[in-house]
């Protein structure tokens, strides 16, 4: 069975209804002899193709980094108080591109931690081997009741590897531990499962 995150023919299942249910109501109502109403639904099918579509690309291996969750922009790369850890540390905010890769993958490999109540639904946790902690959150926008990471507390997760959808998430947040480095420069282009966002320091 596939999971939410797994796309058939690089459309996640998804998209796959949504693109089925736009072609049948186009289809029904040609039949009963409406022309203006199917051809603009039909139209809509290559745009909702683009907007669920999740095409393989390349995955960057950095295991002492957080690659990029989401296509995107980046937007804010700044020292916060992280409010769900209860911790000082680094938010690096992306814009969501809209036609980018629907699927989001996953910044590090590490284990799926739970997270407190406070922290609400659109909040996850993946704790390296290290033993560090980094989330990854919505900033704006939404994920209609998911969590980033589509994983069970407990599940592995690989990095790069997809664990989520974007839906409508217009802005991902990284927070990492204070004391990394952050590799990317506001108004930077970043790709999912590529793009070196910030790199855990070996401590001396």
């Amino acid at each position: 069975m596939l999971r939410p995150y797994e796309p058939l023919l690089t459309i996640v299942p998804e998209g796959w209804g949504v693109i089925g249910a736009l072609g049948g109501v186009a289809a029904l109502l040609s039949l009963g002899g409406a022309v203006v109403v199917p051809a603009v639904l039909a139209a809509a099918l290559p745009a909702a193709a683009g907007f669920y579509a999740d095409p393989r690309h390349g995955v960057s291996c950095k295991p002492r980094g957080a690659l990029a969750p989401v296509d995107g922009t980046v937007i804010h790369r700044r020292e916060c108080h992280d409010p769900v850890l209860n911790r000082e540390a680094i938010r690096i905010v992306i814009r969501t591109s809209l036609w980018g890769g629907y699927c989001l993958r996953a910044p590090i490999s590490g284990d799926v931690m739970p997270v407190s109540r406070g922290g609400g639904a659109a909040v996850s946790r993946i704790r390296t081997e290290e033993g560090q902690d980094l989330l990854v959150r919505v900033g704006r926008g939404s994920l209609l009741g998911a969590r980033p990471v589509m994983l069970g507390v407990g599940e592995r997760v690989g990095q790069g590897r997809r664990c989520g959808l974007r839906r409508l998430a217009r802005e991902i947040e990284v927070i990492v531990p204070m004391g990394w480095r952050v590799e990317v420069q506001l108004g930077q282009r970043v790709r999912s499962g590529e793009t070196l966002l910030a790199t855990m320091l070996r401590k001396t």
